[in-house]
């Protein structure tokens, strides 16, 4: 018996790391135990994220060779700057107009972490499918928007933030490895290049063991307007950065418009640093959690239309 469940899940946009990401959130609904018996089964499908992260990165650092270093540079910093700004701006604009309780009980800390994240795993399937080797290489810069280490830095603006800063550190240097790796010895580039889908169906995973669909439905309203909001803004942000600042098609600026999965556990790791969060936790958590599975179906289709509509990489070098 030979069932195409892999060419079935290719057809969905950025299907290597959305659909299981969706079956690991269904078992961590049903039965949350089930991924956590420990061992490696925990390892692979549930708490490696930062570990398979890593993976990720020192792989596309490999693909970037010091003659791309510019054009690597001024593609992904500019989607970075623009990522950076809209977290900042939803913190200046919530805490003067309404405070650290926010809007409509979407709270400080769940807009901040909306608006500063970005999910590696979605651009990176989607790029696969639309993008050149340059938007590969960008991952290295994109992943300083996707880990706990910037929502922490914004909202702790005023006060000390060098756990923040010690994390974006720490999320360079395995891309740094990885292109040290690639400019030494090209072997490693065709070596390593393999090994990223692998790396997205088992990220995936990891992100979809945090989900429990429950929580995040039963969060209502709220969590539905927080996927609005952060959509209706960001996507269109993007899209223009990509269109009319880097001249570019525009699938990867909305290719970088889903919230990263490990955002469920920001609003902890945050609240443990600054305890003036703590009162937000359990609620931004589980809106949160349905805006990272929002987004991170609704934005592959989004990418498909505009690479549809204005083309794609792979369509402009042929």
């Amino acid at each position: 018996m030979n069932l195409p469940i892999l060419k079935h899940m290719q057809k969905v946009p950025g299907g290597l790391m959305i659909v299981p990401m969706l079956i690991t959130a269904i078992i961590n609904t049903i039965w949350p135990e089930a991924l956590q018996i420990g061992g490696s089964t925990t390892g692979a499908f549930s708490t490696g994220t930062m570990t398979i992260i890593g993976i990720v990165l020192v792989i596309s650092g490999s693909q970037l060779k010091l003659s791309q270093l510019a054009a690597c540079l001024k593609r992904g910093g500019v989607f970075c700057l623009v990522k950076i700004l809209l977290g900042f701006a939803a913190f200046f604009i919530v805490q003067a107009i309404w405070g650290i309780d926010g809007v409509a009980g979407m709270s400080l800390l769940a807009l901040v972490i909306a608006f500063s994240s970005c999910n590696p795993g979605v651009y990176l399937a989607l790029i696969n499918d639309y993008g050149d080797t340059t938007d590969k290489t960008v991952l290295g810069l994109m992943s300083l928007v996707s880990v706990p280490a910037l929502p922490l830095l914004i909202l702790s603006t005023g006060q000390s933030g060098s756990g923040a800063i010690m994390g974006v550190i720490a999320t360079l240097v395995p891309f740094l490895v990885g292109m040290l790796l690639g400019n030494l010895d090209d072997s490693f580039t065709k070596l390593l290049v393999p090994g990223t889908p692998i790396c997205l169906i088992f990220l995936g995973c990891c992100f979809g063991s945090n989900i429990n669909l429950i929580n995040a439905v039963t969060a209502g309203p709220t969590a539905l307007l927080l996927t609005v909001v952060y959509v209706v803004v960001s996507v269109p942000v993007l899209l223009i950065t990509d269109r009319l600042i880097l001249r570019r098609p525009g699938y990867a600026g909305v290719s970088m418009s889903s919230i990263a999965g490990i955002a469920v556990s920001c609003p902890m790791i945050i609240a443990a640093a600054l305890p003036q969060y703590a009162p937000y936790v359990e609620v931004a958590t589980s809106q949160l959690a349905l805006a990272v599975v929002l987004t991170g179906f609704l934005v592959p289709y989004l990418t498909k239309f505009v690479a549809d509509r204005f083309g794609s990489a792979k369509e402009l070098a042929s």
